[in-house]
């Protein structure tokens, strides 16, 4: 049931969301007669998504998750037992794609693998379930990442799978419990910087040494100052990623996840 109200709520609670609960709320003052009310909302919704979508602001939004581990050289990096590749940067090869398909947070799986070739730790696990299953096919976010990996000449007998997890909490507790069965306790966690602070939160929580291991940089700064104050895509992109971060750190603080 918990479950079932997160999936509800959360996607209200990002910019777009927001604003249309305030369009929903003048709407239905309007409908009793509150007809300034209704435009105050109208209004406001407006202005409230504007300044959401603005690159500056949605960039210094994200760049308050960003900022809490400090981005390094894959050189830089302290060695460990293993390292920890958290997945949700790739889609199944359904037609009419041919091949995998990789998002924005690809950076992820290559930042592990430039950690792993200079031999920072012996393992690469790569972490993530089947979320979903689309016409007939059902392949694992790890096993997706696997196939790449191998595609970029990993050996494949260094890469364990953890294929169970459907979100960042499991993540932690089943990779958690494969290095803990195998005497592993500190790990190299790879995942976008935005995520970092509720991954490794999570992964703290489950005993492990986490040393962090940010990628997938957004909120970089525009060279250009009138244009990043003009809304945009990518600023509402922002706002939004940052929105869902604090949100999910909330649900994970309440449920004892971190």
């Amino acid at each position: 049931m918990y479950d079932f109200l997160s999936d509800l709520t959360l996607p209200l609670l990002t910019p777009i969301g927001l604003a249309m609960l305030v369009w929903l709320v003048g709407l239905g003052l309007g409908l009793r007669g509150y007809r300034f009310v209704r435009k105050c909302c109208t209004i406001g919704g407006i202005l409230l998504l504007l300044a959401f979508a603005s690159p500056e602001v949605g960039g210094a939004f994200l760049a308050t998750l960003e900022d809490d581990y400090p981005v390094t050289t894959a050189a830089d990096c302290a060695d460990a037992d293993a390292i920890v590749i958290l997945g949700g940067v790739t889609a199944p090869p359904i037609p009419p794609r041919a091949t995998i398909d990789v998002g924005a947070g690809f950076d992820r799986l290559l930042h592990g693998m430039r950690l792993f070739r200079l031999g920072k730790a012996p393992v690469l696990l790569l972490s993530g379930g089947a979320a979903m299953a689309q016409a007939g096919i059902q392949i694992t976010e790890a096993a997706r990442l696997f196939r790449l990996s191998i595609e970029y000449g990993i050996d494949p007998s260094a890469i364990w799978l953890e294929e169970r997890s459907e979100n960042t909490h499991e993540n932690a507790r089943f990779s958690s419990e494969m290095l803990r069965n195998k005497g592993l306790s500190k790990v190299l966690l790879v995942t976008s910087a935005s995520h970092m602070p509720r991954a490794a939160a999570a992964f703290k929580k489950e005993g492990l040494d986490t040393v962090a291991a940010p990628t997938d940089m957004r909120a970089i700064g525009e060279p250009d100052a009138m244009r990043s104050l003009v809304p945009s895509l990518r600023g509402l992109e922002y706002s939004t990623i940052a929105m869902r971060e604090y949100c999910g750190l909330v649900v994970y603080w309440v449920r004892g996840w971190i």
